[in-house]
């Protein structure tokens, strides 16, 4: 057997096991006084996520971002975040200069500093960043937690990265790709009201995302097609599908999803899409008319 025929989630949980790591989480915690402390790291490189075209300004963003965007599902505060590089020996000098723009660009819109880090010869350019973040640890949003019952939403529109990537030729699809905004003040937003029952970021697409949380809670959801927000020009498979849009999902009591909007407000949209169920399933409702969601989405390996 290769790693081909198990895929990135059962590799994490292999791994997870060997360790001793009782809980999968967008980032690792440790107790710090009354608060956690948030550590994620995340690695991108140019074979699996940058396509033909992508400049060192929008590695170097996208580089700061994704890690941003795991911090902003458990609610934190960015501390900071160091980035290792592996670049090859005759990539031109520019590189670094146009990385470290697009990365202390990012970095700056959050008011994140960058601490160091590493470099390192490789043959093909990759990057490893690790972010840190703090929260009050009664406000600290899980995986784990979803009951039956509650409300299943999402902040923004989905399917805007693949919608991009299926047409990466066409004018400003590469920023619509990679120059993401992690919804870190939203994620913080919604943290301080101490209402989600559980979060995570749309990384590797919502039916992924949604599978993910289904398997941990052992819980299930009901979503209704005709309520996602489709991004412009996307449609709704890039939406389910598609990786990278990097919104947040969140689960929460029916009766409190009004706040939750009103909080909101001035920052983006929360869209209801469906409920938590008891069965360990994945509905998808068109119509009148429930299917399984297929569960598929960006995993590598696969």
């Amino acid at each position: 057997m290769q790693l081909k025929d198990l895929g990135e989630r059962k590799i994490i949980n292999m791994l997870a096991k060997y360790f001793e790591i009782e809980y999968l989480d967008d980032c690792a915690t440790l107790p710090f006084n009354d608060s956690f402390l948030l550590i994620t790291t995340d690695m991108v490189n140019e074979k699996t996520h940058f396509p033909e075209g992508t400049k060192p300004y929008h590695i170097g963003w996208f580089s700061v971002a994704v890690n941003l965007s795991d911090i902003a599902a458990k609610g934190g505060k960015p501390l900071g975040i160091t980035l290792s590089i592996g670049i090859p020996r005759d990539m031109d000098i520019n590189f670094i200069n146009e990385f470290a723009h697009g990365a202390k660009e990012c970095a700056s819109r959050f008011d994140v500093p960058i601490l160091g880090g590493d470099t390192k010869e490789m043959d093909f350019v990759t990057i490893c960043g690790t972010a840190f973040g703090i929260i009050k640890q009664k406000e600290f949003i899980s995986r784990y937690g979803m009951r039956e019952g509650d409300v299943v939403c999402v902040t923004g529109k989905l399917g805007k990265a693949g919608y991009a990537l299926s047409n990466i030729k066409k004018r400003n699809a590469i920023d619509n790709l990679l120059l993401v905004m992690p919804r870190v003040r939203e994620g913080m937003a919604i943290a301080s009201l101490k209402i989600a029952t559980s979060s995570m970021d749309i990384s590797d697409g919502l039916a992924s995302s949604l599978y993910q949380l289904s398997i941990l809670n052992k819980k299930g959801f009901r979503i209704y097609g005709k309520k996602i927000p489709i991004a412009r020009g996307a449609k709704k498979e890039h939406a389910l599908y598609s990786g990278g849009d990097y919104e947040l999902l969140f689960t929460m009591p029916k009766g409190k999803i009004k706040i939750a909007k009103q909080k909101l407000k001035s920052m983006c949209s929360l869209t209801e899409i469906g409920e938590v169920i008891g069965e360990r399933k994945v509905l998808l409702v068109e119509d009148e008319r429930e299917e399984i969601m297929e569960n598929k989405g960006y995993e590598h390996f696969k």
